[in-house]
């Protein structure tokens, strides 16, 4: 290696230098890297709006600017992947999970073998490539979708949250240091919820459920916070008004934990 990136600063010095050598390039909603061994499909890794560096680097690999699409690497393209990325492992205030997933692909490719790269350019990819489907899938997992177009979601509250909800029909703007709202995907870990978080914090627990339009929410990929049943959406604060301007019917109280109000 010519260089090493060993501060943040250099890290994205290098991610300005190969977006600006890569000839429109525009960043993907998801990427993701796998291989078929035995014949079945198997992710080495996914990232999902994130580590914007290794999906250059992929991309460069590839060919690839933009748009949703996959291509079949080879064991050598897979290794240019891997020394380009490689810099940024000096760094050691930043995790790097794409090269320690790829090295580990690497030495288990047999020889002759290759792999497969997989980008989309957003969550409402409807087309014939079965990686990018693949890609998709991952990124919309653990949802209930309904038939009529909405997606049910549910979120724990306390008495306070709850008592806004009820005058306006509605969310409530986040606070200041609160960037990220929560809604999760089932019923089993917003009640976790309420009776480990809102409980001891503020006496009584609520779990809320409600409705938003499905082609809306499939701007954001489901996120996995911990186990396989504990899925949630991370939506930006200053579009927690566009989400409720989404929501469908009414949001309604579905179960109560500790002391208080029904």
């Amino acid at each position: 290696m010519s260089e090493l990136w060993d501060t943040e600063g250099k890290v994205l010095a290098a991610l300005d230098r190969f977006e600006a050598a890569l000839p429109g390039w525009v960043r993907p909603a998801a990427f993701g890297l796998g291989w078929e061994p035995g014949g079945e499909f198997a992710w080495a890794r996914h990232d999902l709006g994130e580590r914007p560096l290794a999906a250059v680097v992929l991309a460069r690999v590839c060919g690839h600017a933009g748009g949703s699409a996959s291509y079949r690497l080879t064991a050598s393209d897979l290794d240019e992947a891997i020394a380009s990325l490689a810099p940024a492992e000096a760094c050691a205030s930043l995790d790097h999970p794409d090269l320690w997933a790829w090295r580990p692909l690497r030495a288990a490719l047999p020889e002759g073998e290759g792999v497969i790269a997989v980008f989309a350019a957003d969550f409402a990819y409807a087309g014939g490539d079965r990686y990018v489907s693949a890609l998709v899938a991952e990124a919309m997992g653990g949802r209930e979708e309904n038939a009529d177009g909405t997606t049910t979601l549910w979120r724990p509250v306390g008495p306070a949250e709850l008592a806004y909800v009820r005058e306006h029909g509605s969310w409530p703007p986040r606070l200041p240091d609160q960037p990220i709202f929560y809604p999760v995907l089932n019923r089993a870990y917003a009640e976790r919820i309420a009776r480990e978080w809102n409980v001891p914090h503020s006496g009584t627990g609520y779990v809320t459920r409600f409705r938003v339009e499905t082609r809306f929410l499939r701007r954001y990929p489901t996120r996995r916070a911990g186990g396989e049943d504990v899925l949630e959406l991370w939506v930006p604060a200053e579009e927690l008004g566009e989400l409720n301007g989404h929501i469908v019917g009414e949001i309604e109280v579905v179960a109560r934990f500790g002391e208080g109000d029904k």
